[in-house]
């Protein structure tokens, strides 16, 4: 319950006030109007020290938190004072002493976001502030969050705050259904346990060495992914119910203001590079972005190599790290680092260090290096979020270093089906909002849907025009066929790629193209004629094509369902062929991680769930495959 509430200018001052801090402090509002905080309240600790004139609040706004609260006594009452650093000054909040309601977090939430958003500077401290707010609301004893790259692969420990810090960071990275944090993101349902030790998913011996009983991994969700998983630790057996119960208010918020914090300083980032360019350089935005990467991360300076080998750095002049293009293991698309507790570094020793892939659309086009006079705390903390807030800016900024087609100069067309739709045409990316909206392109999809055979007019406009009278519907075809032929054919007046058959139009391209479902469809081919290692390597090579339902944004259309659910089998066959033929040669655990990738393709499947038992019984992990019988068995329920 609140007691009173007042707001102070920079200095300390008292500027408003409500109408019960008279009463409160025995004084008439002239008296306290105008004066400093400390000077009004003239609080005591619980044991009867002064507190006001150190106000622990004030020093740590003063040092960045956006909140901050201590506990006081005044005229024998006992109070917690909250403050809540502003544009304008802070808010001081006198309330009775009681943990804080759900109210209060959500309250802290919005700060914080808005605080993330207004000063990047502070982002991880903010988020640790809130962190620590969450941890004492909850009765808990640690709190982490671990975020997901912007490719869905791995999760990394971003911020942690609370008890045995070393325990925690014994494990700071995990792939995709690795360890509590890999299976909360894959199955996006949370993990509760009040017996840590017994609990073979949870791979941080150091943590269950420490005591810890009680463990809630929970996924912090987006419509289109996820974003990462916000955990809680309790030494108490009997903790975590109140904080299941925050967790689930909260999460969505968390998931959201975490997206909306990274994004809008991506936009921000994005907007000065643009800018640069226009005033200057390619080189001098790059430099200006790596001057940024560092402020943002505490680095103590920043490269970038692209794959020509060639080297920007800030400060100028910058020694190499390593040797280059040719040695550096980043260019396969994989996070390394120095002495920074993720992949370590084949090529380099030395100072802390990131090595992050630069992504262009799905091409590895260079590698920035951050190089730390000491490792932040935790030593992984900045690198997803310089990922995500950087994600558009590279690919702006590396455009010009691309050749103009990425997979050769002979492909004038190159779509991506498998996962959402990715379109070039000579090289310039179709927005996605142009494939969402304009007819032409859902025409496009339509015809790709049903490569190898001719659609007639009638049953393009039913697709396109569901709703409207057929007559009327199939007279507009050809106008939108025309569209379709203007975006994307060299000469639209002699087609290459959507022919005219009879009365109907096909996809059939008699120019040279790339199409991620026959590049898919092949590598299956291959592996279907090879045995052993180079069925293995074919096997999962067409698994790494398959990055999602074919055209994953077309939800609810109709007529990609069968090409949708035959490739979707696909995937599943051989990446079941690929993890018998691993286990025939005792390598279970690589067969474990496909099956786990497998369980995230088709959720729905009993039997993968019944292979990925029996793989962990193999590995001796006896309760994790209980746990995946049970989901089986679950799963053949609503079959």
């Amino acid at each position: 319950m609140e007691k009173a509430r007042w707001r102070l200018d920079r200095e300390g001052r008292i500027l408003e006030l409500s109408p019960e801090v008279g009463a409160l402090l025995g004084r008439s509002e002239s008296e306290i109007l105008g004066k400093f905080c400390w000077e009004a309240v003239q609080g005591t600790d619980d044991f009867g020290r002064p507190l006001c004139a150190r106000c622990p609040v004030l020093a740590r706004i003063e040092r960045g938190d956006y909140e901050a609260q201590t506990l006081l006594v005044v005229r024998g009452e006992r109070l917690r004072c909250h403050g809540v650093a502003g544009s304008d000054g802070t808010v001081i909040h006198l309330r009775s002493r009681k943990k804080p309601n759900a109210e209060e977090i959500l309250a802290s939430l919005s700060w914080a976001t808005r605080r993330m958003v207004q000063a990047p500077l502070r982002f991880f401290q903010v988020l640790e502030v809130f962190l620590d707010r969450l941890r004492h609301a909850s009765g808990m004893e640690a709190a982490e969050l671990f975020l997901a790259d912007p490719r869905q692969r791995y999760l990394i420990l971003t911020a942690h705050v609370g008890k045995n810090v070393r325990a925690f960071l014994e494990r700071p990275f995990f792939a995709w259904g690795e360890g509590y944090p890999g299976i909360v993101a894959t199955e996006k349902t949370p993990i509760v346990t009040h017996d840590l030790e017994a609990d073979e998913r949870y791979l941080r011996v150091m943590v269950k060495r420490a005591g810890y009983h009680t463990y809630l991994s929970y996924p912090l969700e987006l419509p289109h992914g996820i974003i990462g998983v916000l955990n809680l630790a309790s030494k108490n057996k009997d903790a975590g119910d109140e904080a299941l119960e925050l967790l689930e208010l909260i999460a969505p918020m968390l998931a959201s203001g975490i997206y909306a914090a990274l994004t809008g300083l991506g936009e921000r980032q994005l907007s000065r590079s643009l800018n640069s360019l226009k005033h200057g350089s390619r080189e001098s935005a790059i430099e200006h972005l790596l001057a940024e990467s560092a402020a943002f991360s505490g680095a103590s300076s920043a490269t970038f190599l692209d794959q020509d080998g060639k080297r920007i750095s800030v400060p100028a002049h910058l020694p190499p790290a390593c040797d280059g293009v040719e040695s550096c293991p980043a260019f396969s698309g994989e996070v390394y680092t120095v002495r920074m507790g993720v992949k370590p570094c084949p090529e380099s020793q030395g100072r802390p260090r990131y090595c992050l892939p630069v992504w262009a659309g799905d091409a590895v086009v260079g590698v920035q290096t951050l190089l730390f006079a000491r490792s932040p705390t935790p030593p992984t903390r900045a690198i997803v979020p310089l990922m995500w807030l950087q994600r558009l800016v590279w690919e702006t900024l590396s455009a010009p270093s691309q050749p103009a087609l990425r997979l050769g100069s002979s492909h004038w067309l190159e779509v991506e089906a498998l996962g959402n739709l990715k379109v070039r045409v000579q090289g310039r990316r179709i927005p996605s909002q142009d494939l969402a909206k304009k007819r032409a392109w859902k025409l496009f999809k339509l015809l790709l849907a049903h490569r190898g055979r001719p659609l007639s007019k009638e049953e393009i406009a039913a697709a396109l025009w569901p709703s409207e009278d057929p007559l009327e519907a199939t007279r507009r075809v050809p106008q939108v066929v025309h569209e379709l032929r203007q975006e994307i054919e060299p000469h639209p007046s002699q087609p290459q790629i959507i022919q005219t058959v009879g009365e109907g139009y096909a996809w059939e391209p008699s120019l040279a193209y790339h199409l991620d479902v026959d590049a898919f469809e092949a590598k299956i081919r291959e592996g279907d004629a090879k045995k052993g290692e180079e069925a293995i390597r074919a096997y999962l090579e067409a698994l790494d094509l398959y990055r999602g339902d074919f055209m994953a944004e077309e939800r609810y259309s109709d007529w990609l369902m069968s090409e949708r659910a035959y490739l979707k089998a696909q995937a599943v066959r051989v990446g079941e062929r690929a993890a018998a033929e691993l286990t025939e040669l005792g390598r279970a655990k690589e067969a474990l991680a496909i099956y786990h990738r497998l369980t995230a393709i088709d959720p729905d499947d009993p039997y993968l769930y019944e292979n990925l038992a029996q793989t962990l019984e193999r590995l001796g992990r006896h309760r994790e495959a209980e746990l995946a019988r049970a989901e089986a068995k679950k799963r053949l329920e609503t079959v």
